[in-house]
């Protein structure tokens, strides 16, 4: 007999971290453990044998004792299999297993291990941990005939959780392939008229080769870097309405869908309204358009919500730009505000209630401040932005305030250049440019570019000047934070900083784009975007989203994205990154065909290798021109040739020059940025994912349109022959 004074089974067994539940075999085999003595028709044992086995298994457990091991050897044979439940504790289970499996050890073989359980008739699985309590409430049961069960909920299990991968020490790098889907596509002018098309797909090559630059400098460890390929439906998305208007997607989806056959018919295929000079549609416009707004989801979805990961700063390399698109004018190469349509994605779906938008492009953001007016409540709507159900519900047609997040816009910009271009520019637009109010909870801040000769000149000029922008920003999510109301003990403040990174400032920049000889040496980007993050980590928990803006010569951007990143990282900035040396061997790596150089200065060979995997990046598919190739000269039919040069009204003011870009001399840097110190890059390994063996790409023209086969029709323009599955990426 058992000691009377042993531990219960709940004291016994509780504390283990988990133990195995057995069960009986299955119907087929149920005669291993229930003779034809018990076992009426149907599979039930006799009453009054079932009824003697209950009392005498009840007598001894109401005593308090475990269940005695002679019981055991004398009556687990016969255990009817539809008893097997009302007997069952952990205790009689475990008893009942080790006493099993020692009968069916082989005894002429001394030390033989047990059969596998499938062969003396037994099943185990592995159960998850048994609170305590409940393991008591088990072992105290009184059995009757028809026994209660015992259901544990599922919340007093304990679940396993297993946390996310903490990656709030790297930055996220966000490719969107459908963005190379956006070309210029008017078969009927010049050649010389497409050499000025600088808002081309060939942006993101030169974008890739910045980005590889600071993986090679940095090390893999500083970056994620993931491609976008989703979409997203324009006319579904309600933060792109909150942004445009209901009827701006709609319209400018028409547009997008009727411009192969517009240009087919040689007729301009965007509205005579618009700025032809800078705006033009194709066959591929709407899938570029709704890639980049499901690209601007991702990355809002990465930086804000930790189960992805807890990704802090993202950098997301799109096109179009979008900050001088208006709700409902396109403007500048802009279509879409993809930082608008960012924050008030991140309002509804993560409780977004302060936003900084730090916009360093060297054009203003007036489509970006615009939005700010009219989503303060401040100012009308374009008449456009309401449907017609909207107004007929107010006979003033007066627009009501929109709630949302608090946005304060600072800019960094040229007031000589576009949109506020001497000759050009109107006064309401030049003082917009240069408007600064903190008021009405509406913050809008505005800081010219000024000329400088040497680094001492551009310092004051940082330090005085336009670190400004950060002061009234810290003012800004300040005051936010401390008016900020409470509810249920927890203050209702999320805020974010999103950047509009524009790289046509750069001192690299063609001159045909930066035609006022203002700039800003590259080791500004990583020092604007530095203190941009630290903005960021003492007012909303590090979060940091980066959307492309302008940028348009191949060593502007691929020298400017280089130092934004390594600023995103916090990574300390030599001026051996960026001599004109460097950023020559960089340009040269953007080009469609390009071969490693034989010799390369030793401070300099860890170019080649960020060129190889930068150009790895490309998207793949077949290789098509950004732009026909020009056929005839032919005037476009709703335009008038004595008011056009080449499809762009004469006097019209347009961001690109109106002439064609001279190619822009490297050696023309400010003074003392040409240090010949030894780059501490020397010696670094080659990444996997690189091209090891330089090779040339002698059959690329230009990159590739992602997830498309495109074919060129007899008269010129481009289809879409045959959807691709993949991504080489």
């Amino acid at each position: 007999m058992a000691n009377p004074s042993a531990p219960s089974s709940a004291a016994a067994y509780a504390p283990f971290p988990s133990f195995s539940f057995t069960a009986l075999l299955n119907e087929d085999d149920e005669n291993r453990f229930s003779s034809p003595a018990h076992s009426a028709p149907g599979g039930l044992a006799n009453s009054e044998q079932e009824q003697a086995f209950l009392d005498d298994t009840i007598a001894h457990m109401m005593a308090g004792a475990n269940m005695q091991q002679d019981v055991l050897e004398q009556s687990h044979a016969t255990i009817p299999e539809h008893l097997v439940g009302q007997l069952w504790t952990p205790s009689v289970g475990i008893r009942l297993q080790q006493q099993i499996t020692k009968e069916d050890q082989d005894l002429e073989t001394p030390g033989t291990p047990v059969r596998d359980e499938s062969d003396i008739g037994l099943t185990t699985t592995e159960g998850p941990i048994i609170p305590k309590d409940i393991a008591e409430q088990i072992s105290q049961l009184q059995l009757h005939d028809e026994q209660r069960k015992i259901e544990v909920r599922k919340e007093e299990l304990p679940e396993t959780v297993v946390p996310p991968v903490d990656n709030s020490n790297k930055t996220l790098l966000l490719l969107s392939p459908l963005s190379h889907m956006h070309v210029f596509s008017r078969k009927w002018v010049p050649k010389r008229y497409l050499a000025s098309i600088v808002e081309r797909p060939q942006r993101l090559n030169s974008s890739a080769i910045g980005i590889a630059a600071a993986i090679t400098i940095a090390g893999n460890d500083s970056y994620l870097l993931e491609s976008s390929v989703a979409t997203v439906n324009l006319e579904e998305c309600p933060h792109v309405m909150k942004v445009h208007g209901k009827r701006w997607p709609s319209r400018l989806k028409s547009l997008c869908k009727s411009a192969t056959d517009r240009l087919s018919e040689n007729t301009l295929e965007v509205p005579e309204t618009w700025n032809p000079g800078d705006i033009y549609l194709s066959e591929g416009t709407l899938s570029a358009l709704e890639g980049s707004v499901a690209a601007i989801e991702t990355a809002v979805d990465r930086v804000f919500d930790d189960a992805h990961g807890s990704v802090r700063r993202c950098f997301v390399s799109i096109r179009p730009p979008g900050h001088h698109s208006h709700p409902c004018t396109p403007s500048g190469f802009c279509l879409i505000n993809n930082v608008h349509v960012g924050i008030q994605y991140a309002a509804m779906k993560y409780g977004l209630t302060h936003a900084v938008i730090l916009d360093f492009d060297l054009h203003h953001g007036d489509g970006s401040q615009d939005i700010c007016w009219k989503l303060s409540g401040l100012e009308e709507h374009d008449e456009e932005f309401y449907t017609d159900e909207e107004n007929s519900q107010s006979a003033s047609n007066e627009p009501k305030a929109m709630a949302g997040p608090k946005i304060g816009y600072f800019s960094l910009h040229d007031i000589n250049s576009f949109p506020t271009e001497v000759g050009y520019a109107t006064a309401e637009q030049i003082k917009n440019a240069s408007t600064c109010v903190m008021a009405h909870d509406l913050c809008i801040w505005n800081v010219h570019m000024e000329p400088y000769v040497t680094p001492e000149e551009f310092e004051e000029l940082y330090r005085s000047r336009y670190s400004v922008l950060f002061e009234r920003a810290n003012q800004f999510l300040r005051a936010g934070h401390v008016r900020a109301p409470v509810l249920d003990g927890k203050k209702e403040y999320k805020a974010g900083i999103f950047l509009s990174a524009g790289f046509d400032g750069s001192e690299f920049e063609d001159k045909g784009m930066q035609r006022h000889d203002v700039n800003v040496p590259t080791s500004f980007y990583a020092r604007f975007t530095r203190d941009a993050v630290k903005l960021a980590n003492r007012f909303c928990d590090g979060r940091v989203i980066s959307l492309l803006e302008g940028g348009y010569s191949d060593a502007a951007i691929a020298s400017g994205v280089m130092s934004h990143l390594l600023g995103l990282q916090g990574h300390r900035w030599t001026d051996e990154y960026a001599t004109s040396a460097v950023v020559r061997q960089l340009e040269k790596g953007c080009k469609p065909r390009w071969a490693a150089p034989k010799q390369v200065p030793v401070n300099e060979n860890w170019v080649v290798e960020a060129i190889r995997l930068g150009r790895s990046f490309r998207p793949a598919g077949s290789s098509v021109p950004s732009s026909p190739p020009s056929s005839a000269s032919s005037t476009p039919k709703n335009q008038q040739s004595s008011g056009i040069i080449s499809g762009t009204p004469i006097g019209r003011m347009i961001l690109r020059d109106r002439k064609s870009t001279p190619v822009y001399s490297h050696t023309q840097r400010a003074s003392g940025n040409t240090s010949k110190v030894s780059s501490p890059l020397v010696g670094r390994k080659s990444h996997q994912a690189a091209d090891q063996n330089g090779s040339t790409d002698q059959n690329e023209q230009t990159p590739a349109i992602p997830k498309h086969k495109m074919a060129q029709r007899e008269d010129g323009t481009w289809t879409i022959v045959q959807q691709m599955e993949n991504l080489n990426i």
